[in-house]
């Protein structure tokens, strides 16, 4: 549409103008237009922009499902080109993507009254054409430089197929690497052919745009023999371009993809546990917004230029920033990109408050070294001062420690024996002062600098440079801080059960002289009754036969006896005696302990053994007193972890006096456990235990007349042990919070 003749030259005004009848047009043509089947509930994805040989612009719009031809509208001036998609709506985070090259400036979407409109804004006007393929809108806008008026030829005629035709994929092959790795070799017969690959649902799918496909290679292969990562690879023609899929066989891989010349090369790569743990963390190392790039052959500074509008920050790029780069990116992070495009070049950034500086890296070194040793001139000549530094809760001797030692490794590192040796000094090469000058700058005192300690105030007294004092401030301030304490509470229990019985039997024979009375009652000769066993009657001693008495036949437990039998003044008497015995008992012990971070506690309790011992002194044996402790010991050092786990070394002593020995010295009941163990903060963990158990089934009995059937119960005893001991030492960490520690 050309400029009515008579309005105002070109400018600012004139773009209003001419914006104006643009919008006016389009609202015309739209309210006029003829029906059309309207898209029902179809979203506009993805814009994606790419660029072709000869300065060709390739947009390419992708839609929730079937795509429609849209109408499309074109201006002069301003030159800009519209697309209309009825009934669309726009489900792009970006309203302006920034393009800034070829021609087109940015492109913007707005969504207005149920349709979204796709406008490109180009610097001059130039002939396009437009396609579509599935869900996809294909749009080409030919170099601006090309001769001759706007033209615009029918998509049938002119989409993008045909600058491709020519295009196809030669041959498809797989190899196995040495490390398990599995390589498809794709062969092109041109090398600038636009591949697209990417993964989608857990396959890696790679599109070779407007590339034909011989009907030999339209086949799927089965590469599962080869031990790699790949299980099959599928090839098929859609439309205008070739789609190859490669399954994968799991998910334990990484791949990637390059070119040289005319060759493809999608590498899969087997990857460990640990390795794919790492990927995922370097995946997210970065954050900037996403973005997709598809350069061909493009300057490296215009890229640069482009990722500074995209992401609104200061970048500064040295002249002697040069060359081309080709690159494709889909959805990754502005700043990942950047550092692609960094490494490919061999550049480096620097940031100077909200500045990114790039320039080459032998720039960048040459600089920062010449910073670095005019820091190092400054340092020797700038004057010194003294300053205080209160210490409050580490001690001022522990933090002098630090700074000591980390200027005397600087200037072990660096060689230097005095402050004055001369930067141009004898045997001295550019390299070693290079170190030098990186050393001196990360260490904290200077190297005329000192400090001492007053032990009275617990201060510090720091003599340096200005700018070091500023750091060690910093630094006593990072280390002066109150340290985290830990309750240790442990518990040590020593259970018991016993369990004894006892069945035995005493047989014996007694004399005394009796006489019956009128009703036969036996009576001894002082006039007792025999069987009221008084104990006063003139018995004579027991001739005891069999003795396998319980323990209740020696006066405990209980027993029953009577007389079998009497021949002529002897008695055959029969003793049963029982025991049983059961017992239960806990001996708990519950030392605790509040100690700081890192630092070693012990607390004890108990008693010391003294033992006679001999030593020589002079040639002659003296007899000297020596003490062994039988104590109940804690002995822990925690070390609080970042995730409030407490990690402790434990040495946990029970122990107490023993048996007496013949020697007349104690020996010592030793139970103890030397360990380290991590604990959730508050949780009780059972560091160890030892459990024994004593069982015995004891017969005594007398040969023959034990065996006896009936009557063998008189002449055995059986004695029945269960006794059962265990050890169990708990331990229970808590961190104490600051201000509970204080109250």
């Amino acid at each position: 549409m050309k400029r009515p003749a008579g309005t105002a030259k070109p400018g600012a005004e004139n773009c209003s103008v001419g914006f104006f009848i643009f919008y006016i047009f389009f609202s015309m043509a739209f309210f006029f237009r003829p029906s059309l089947v309207q898209a029902e509930n179809l979203k506009l994805q993805a814009i994606d922009v790419s660029f072709l040989p000869g300065g060709k612009l390739s947009l390419q719009l992708s839609l929730s499902g079937p795509a429609f031809k849209p109408r499309i509208f074109h201006t002069e001036n301003p030159a800009r080109i519209a697309l209309d998609l009825p009934g669309v709506s726009n489900a792009l985070e970006r309203k302006t993507i920034p393009v800034k090259i070829g021609g087109a400036d940015s492109i913007q979407t707005v969504e207005a009254a149920g349709r979204t409109r796709v406008v490109i804004n180009l610097a001059t006007m130039a002939p396009y054409s437009s396609s579509v393929e599935g869900n996809k809108i294909y749009l080409v806008v030919e170099n601006s430089g090309a001769s001759g008026r706007f033209k615009r030829t029918p998509a049938a005629e002119t989409r993008l197929a045909e600058s491709g035709a020519s295009r196809r994929i030669e041959n498809i092959d797989f190899r196995r690497g040495e490390a398990g790795e599995g390589r498809v070799l794709i062969t092109l017969t041109d090398p600038k052919t636009v591949v697209d690959v990417r993964e989608v649902d857990k396959k890696v799918v790679v599109d070779f745009m407007n590339t034909s496909l011989p009907p030999n290679l339209a086949r799927r292969l089965d590469v599962l023999d080869f031990a790699t990562p790949v299980k099959a690879i599928e090839t098929v023609m859609e439309g205008a371009k070739t789609r190859m899929t490669i399954t994968p066989i799991s998910e334990d891989y990484d791949y990637s993809s390059y070119q040289s010349g005319n060759l493809l090369i999608a590498e899969f790569r087997p990857l460990a546990k640990a390795e794919k743990e790492e990927i995922k963390k370097k995946a997210f190392a970065y954050s900037g917004e996403k973005l997709s790039l598809n350069f061909q052959d493009i300057p490296v500074r215009q890229v640069l230029h482009i990722l500074a509008d995209f992401t609104k920050l200061n970048i500064v790029v040295s002249d002697t920033v040069q060359g081309n780069v080709t690159l494709k990116l889909e959805s990754v992070p502005w700043d990942q990109a950047l550092d692609i495009v960094l490494k490919d070049k061999q550049l480096a950034k620097r940031m100077d408050g909200n500045v990114i500086r790039i320039a080459p890296i032998d720039e960048v070194n040459k600089q920062e070294k010449e910073e670095l040793e005019a820091q190092k001139t400054v340092e020797e000549l700038e004057p010194l001062k003294t300053e205080l530094i209160q210490v409050n809760y580490t001690k001022a001797q522990d933090v002098q420690k630090v700074l000591i030692s980390t200027t005397q490794r600087s200037a072990q590192a660096t060689g230097y024996s005095s402050p004055t040796d001369g930067i141009g000094g004898p045997g001295r090469s550019t390299q070693s002062l290079s170190n030098v000058s990186t050393l001196d700058s990360q260490s904290i005192l200077s190297s005329r600098g000192n400090v001492t300690v007053d032990q009275r105030t617990n201060q510090l007294i720091v003599k340096d440079t200005s700018r070091n004092l500023e750091k060690i401030r910093e630094l006593v301030h990072q280390l002066d801080k109150p340290v985290r304490q830990v309750l240790i509470e442990s518990r040590i229990v020593i259970a018991n059960s016993d369990f004894s019985r006892e069945l035995g039997s005493r047989l014996s024979a007694n004399r005394a002289s009796f006489v019956k009375d009128s009703r036969g009652k036996e009576f001894t000769e002082d006039g007792k009754l025999f069987t009221e066993k008084t104990g006063d009657e003139k018995l004579t001693a027991p001739d005891l036969l069999v003795d396998l008495a319980a323990a209740a036949g020696k006066g405990a437990g209980g027993a029953f006896g009577f007389s079998l039998l009497k021949a002529g003044d002897y008695l055959l008497d029969l003793e049963l005696s029982a025991l049983q015995s059961e017992g239960r008992g806990e001996v708990v012990s519950n030392p605790r302990l509040i100690t700081s971070d890192q630092t070693k506690a012990v607390i004890k309790q108990g008693i010391e053994i003294p033992y006679q011992a001999q030593s020589s002194v002079g040639g002659a044996l003296v007899n000297t007193i020596i003490f062994k402790e039988a104590v109940l010991e804690l002995n822990v050092t925690p070390h609080i972890t970042p995730d409030d786990n407490i990690v402790m070394d434990l040495l946990v002593r029970k122990d107490s006096q023993g048996v007496l020995l013949p020697n007349g010295n104690f020996g010592i009941d030793k139970r103890e456990i030397q360990t380290t163990a991590q604990v959730e903060n508050g949780e009780t963990v059972v560091l160890g235990g030892v459990y024994e158990g004593t069982k015995a089934n004891n017969v005594n009995k007398v040969p023959f007349f034990g065996d006896l059937p009936g009557v063998g119960f008189l002449f055995r005893k059986k004695a029945l042990l269960d006794n059962k001991k265990e050890l169990l030492i708990f331990i229970t960490p808590k961190v104490l919070e600051q201000n509970l520690a204080v109250q």
